[in-house]
């Protein structure tokens, strides 16, 4: 994409009883570090990803899912 740069704040959890929270830090985390702000001749598009990485357990095959994706203005 030579007109846009995507920058994207991973966070990987456990569990998906706190989605919301790592949300949350992943967006602060974006606009604290002022992510993409030197690449001023592009459209800067931030995401904040957070993926479920449930364990394999006895009952439960493992689950990868993404689970949540939230745009932040800069």
């Amino acid at each position: 994409m030579e007109k846009r740069l995507y920058i994207c704040e991973f966070k990987v959890i456990g569990k998906a009883d706190s989605v919301k929270e790592k949300l949350e830090e992943a967006k602060a985390q974006i606009l604290e570090k002022r992510y993409g702000l030197r690449f001023s001749d592009k459209e800067v598009i931030t995401l904040a990803i957070i993926i479920i990485n449930e364990n394999k357990d006895e009952t439960h095959e493992a689950v990868r899912e993404v689970a949540a994706i939230a745009e932040i203005g800069n």
